[in-house]
């Protein structure tokens, strides 16, 4: 009797603990998910890392990206866009990483703010014609508008472990400083022109303000190729990169472009319209997980 009393106590022990952990851990929703704005209507819009499940309005207009330049990134947790508040362009939106909770006026008195990053610790906007990167808490609190003089107009912002990168279209450069907004280089790498970057491992990819290609470079600024995939049509506008594949979004050259592009990370099996159906796409981010 008290090896079936034990046996029963144990049973109801396993399930108590199942279900708590049910309630208590939270499902990490970025694992397999590419995200993108819809720079013509404002929306967010998300998919599976291999084009199921597409929905071009995850995050509605009324709290979505624009319309603006629209740049975006995700971590664990939220979804951070730029551009936001109806097109006046100086404010960082922010919504919970399930689509809820839409928040565009997260960060509010930036000037036309368009690239944007995450680490574990801050969030950092680049503004378009401020020149400046802007950098706050996490939570959007000891906002600070020109935390670096990236020298001229860009949108393009990435961050490492280490440094900050942004890229000047009007300059054609790469800039990079220290996290803590030390040695700042506006000129670190010469790349000709560009507009959106991303970062994996040791290259830093790019789209090209041209339109036809994506180029890549080593973080040192070593191994310049602008020419690393070519032949893209849909004036790709920002880029994303995870362990696998390159994402870019097709903004169009009047901002009509309809397709996100997909290609693997050595700039193999290239597919220009792997997701259709969006409207304006512009900013881009994606996480590691499996397709």
């Amino acid at each position: 009797m008290k090896l079936a009393i034990d046996r029963s106590i144990l049973a109801l022990c396993f399930a108590w603990t199942a279900l708590l952990s049910a309630q208590t851990t939270k499902p990490d929703a970025t694992q397999a998910y590419v995200y993108w704005t819809n720079y013509a209507n404002g929306s967010i819009g998300r998919a599976t890392l291999s084009g199921t499940d597409v929905d071009q309005t995850f995050v509605p207009s009324t709290t979505g990206g624009g319309p603006g330049n629209g740049g975006m990134t995700v971590n664990a947790d939220y979804i951070y866009w730029t551009g936001a508040n109806g097109g006046t362009a100086t404010n960082v939106g922010r919504a919970n990483i399930n689509g809820t909770g839409g928040d565009a006026t997260f960060i509010t008195g930036g000037t036309n703010p368009c690239g944007v990053a995450v680490n574990g610790t801050y969030i950092y906007w680049y503004g378009d014609t401020s020149n400046y990167i802007g950098r706050a808490n996490l939570d959007g609190s000891d906002v600070n508008q020109t935390f670096i003089d990236a020298g001229e107009e860009g949108c393009g912002l990435a961050v490492t472990s280490e440094a900050i990168y942004w890229s000047s279209y009007r300059n054609g450069y790469i800039g990079r400083a220290a996290l803590d907004g030390a040695h700042v280089d506006p000129t670190f790498i010469d790349y000709g022109d560009g507009g959106g970057i991303a970062i994996q491992g040791s290259y830093i990819y790019y789209t090209s303000s041209g339109g036809a290609a994506i180029g890549r470079v080593g973080l040192n600024g070593s191994d310049l190729n602008p020419s690393f995939i070519t032949g893209l049509t849909g004036s790709p506008a920002f880029l994303a990169v995870n362990s696998k594949y390159i994402f870019w979004a097709n903004v169009g050259s009047d901002y009509t472009g309809t397709t996100i592009g997909r290609a693997n990370l050595d700039g193999s099996d290239v597919n220009q319209s792997f997701i259709t159906g969006a409207d304006g796409p512009f900013g881009i981010a994606v996480t590691d997980g499996n397709p």
